[in-house]
């Protein structure tokens, strides 16, 4: 699940660690943490990256009680070329703030799109998110986000334009859980805006996707399914059959191990 809902979650272990006492060891300062899953397909802002097949992914933090981390996602991919995986590094600082009755954390950080195998597609993408709990009610979260990259898509796009395509991408999220029960629900907005005409088959420069879906926690195995509906407005004109219900709104089915 490279992107928002994985840096909420790393972000929000981030500000639950700060807290250590000062006449530990020097070690004690440092966490890790992750979770693997699989997943009956691997979609990144509403698009598939593995041609609607499973995806077996995993994710690991290592954050320090200063704030700054280092964090790391892999997963199976398949664009139809060389590229079979996707590892991409990151590192931020994260720290909570005073903003009226809330205390919300700010993260801050660079992320590296990385696909073994298949490096022009390779680019680093920059992000700040603001992740606010207990925002609506009790153990809620909200994330508003800005991510930026001046090289979308890597050398490979900027081959096909004749110049380096530059692209925003600005999302909500939202998650909470519901009742006292072990469930929950998720809802992300995004919106794409390249500067470049790039997206969908009759191309414009920007694009929407979506996710609502609900999950279920059970923590004595530290274990948790999410069931979502993903998807996007693109275009899908002149594309196969496979390449549109890449793109439309599929049913997506996840199961994660945390530790």
């Amino acid at each position: 699940m490279k992107g928002l809902y994985r840096v909420l979650v790393l972000a929000t272990v981030l500000s639950s660690n700060y807290a250590f006492a000062s006449d530990q060891p020097s070690a004690s300062n440092f966490n890790l943490s992750g979770n693997v899953s699989l997943g009956s397909e691997y979609r990144w802002r509403g698009q598939t990256q593995s041609k609607n097949d499973a995806a077996f992914q995993g994710n690991f933090l290592l954050n320090h009680s200063s704030g700054f981390y280092l964090a790391a996602f892999t997963s199976n991919v398949d664009f139809g070329d060389d590229a079979h995986l996707e590892l991409d590094p990151s590192f931020g600082y994260a720290t909570p703030i005073l903003l009226g009755k809330f205390q919300p954390t700010i993260d801050l950080g660079m992320l590296r799109y990385h696909y073994v195998g298949k490096s022009d597609l390779n680019y680093n993408e920059y992000y700040l998110k603001m992740i606010i709990n207990n925002a609506l009610s009790d153990n809620d979260s909200f994330s508003p986000s800005i991510s930026y990259t001046p090289q979308y898509g890597g050398k490979a796009t900027r081959q096909n334009f004749g110049e380096d395509v530059k692209n925003w991408y600005f999302n909500l999220l939202y998650s909470t859980p519901i009742a006292h029960t072990h469930f929950g629900a998720i809802a992300s907005l995004g919106y794409s805006k390249a500067s470049q005409a790039i997206y969908g088959g009759d191309a414009e420069d920007h694009f929407i996707d979506w996710k609502i879906g609900a999950n279920y926690s059970y923590p004595p195995m530290n274990l948790s399914a999410e069931l979502a509906a993903i998807g996007t407005d693109l275009n899908t004109d002149g594309f196969t059959d496979t390449s549109k219900k890449g793109l439309k709104t599929a049913a997506v089915f996840t199961l994660s191990k945390s530790f």
